[in-house]
């Protein structure tokens, strides 16, 4: 898999400079407070960088990267629901890219979640897709299951509605409103929406409250100890505020989940991106090619670069992280 199949740089681009004029319209008159650590609450920060007007702290307890100070929630709610940025995510960006995330994405996702669950021995009777979006990954999951009870939560109203066109049952609302469903789910999926939440750990205990008890709570998102972001830093399209505000570290994931009661974590970082993220980077900035020339060789190099892919994979050095965790009884 390749960046530009499931990011098209003219549709990226387009996003990003629409979430640099929503960073300033919907946010320029917020006051902002420094906050603890998002993953493991420690208050010993370092300033790294601003971007889009966004100052980000790196902790130097856990090495989690997170926004701080940060503006208040309600400003991060009515961007979600007003921002040209999201609309254009919604309405544009993802259905031109829907199909092809499909075969690159939630096909093999679904192939190697399944898979996970019978090494762990986890039926999955009843799941809840917490953030659904087009509903792709349900819509895998019961080609592979047509007997599973599946539960689409997502609360814009337009995703909400192509969850319904295929006939899934749909919360539309934010989880963190979500009532009787405690304890329901065998398994709680959760893709690349942690980076985005105001309180990580309030979200965390949020999706646990689904799971019943001995159930599983899967998440994926995204890790500061990634290569990708290690590299490009400030320079990343990952770090994207407003919309990306989290990136904790492995060892911020760990006690994060710790804090919130979750046990037998599995951690691990199957991405395939990092390398042709660094690469396309590379091109489009000459500087970077000056201040990592080893790397600039490294990554232009597509049988080197695969190797050296595949050995991020298998040292949790990618920036893309799956995390699967029990719920104790």
């Amino acid at each position: 898999m390749k960046e530009h199949e499931i990011r098209p740089s003219k549709l990226l681009y387009r996003y990003l400079e629409l979430s640099v004029q929503d960073a300033d319209e919907c946010f320029s008159d917020c006051r902002k407070s420094t906050i603890p650590c998002v993953g493991c609450a420690g208050t010993d920060l370092a300033f790294q960088f601003e971007k889009n007007g966004f100052p980000y702290s790196l902790c130097k307890k856990c090495g989690t990267l997170f926004q701080s100070p940060r503006p208040p929630f309600e400003a991060f709610e009515a961007f979600y629901r007003n921002s040209e940025s999201s609309r254009y995510w919604a309405e544009s960006f993802f259905p031109a890219v829907a199909e092809a995330r499909r075969e690159k994405i939630f096909k093999p996702r679904v192939m190697r979640l399944s898979n996970l669950c019978n090494t762990k021995d986890i039926s999955v009777k009843k799941i809840i897709d917490v953030g659904a979006g087009y509903g792709i990954f349900l819509d895998e999951w019961r080609k592979f299951d047509p007997d599973v009870i599946a539960v689409a939560i997502e609360p814009s109203q337009l995703l909400a509605e192509e969850c319904r066109n295929k006939k899934f049952e749909v919360i539309e609302d934010i989880v963190e409103n979500v009532q009787d469903y405690d304890g329901f789910a065998d398994l709680v999926v959760c893709f690349e929406v942690l980076e985005h939440v105001y309180e990580p750990l309030t979200f965390l205990l949020t999706l646990k409250k689904l799971v019943r008890p001995g159930g599983y709570l899967f998440i994926s998102t995204l890790c500061a100890d990634g290569f990708d972001i290690q590299v490009l830093w400030e320079k990343s399209n990952s770090v994207s505020p407003p919309h990306h505000i989290n990136f904790l570290s492995k060892n911020g994931f760990k006690i994060l989940f710790t804090r919130a009661g979750m046990n037998k974590l599995d951690f691990s970082t199957p991405g395939l991106l990092d390398v042709d993220i660094v690469r396309n980077s590379m091109k489009q900035a000459p500087e970077l090619r000056k201040q990592h020339r080893f790397l600039n060789e490294l990554v232009n190099d597509e049988k080197h670069g695969q190797v050296f892919q595949e050995f991020l994979v298998e040292n949790q050095l990618s920036s893309h992280v799956w995390i699967i965790s029990r719920k104790t009884n």
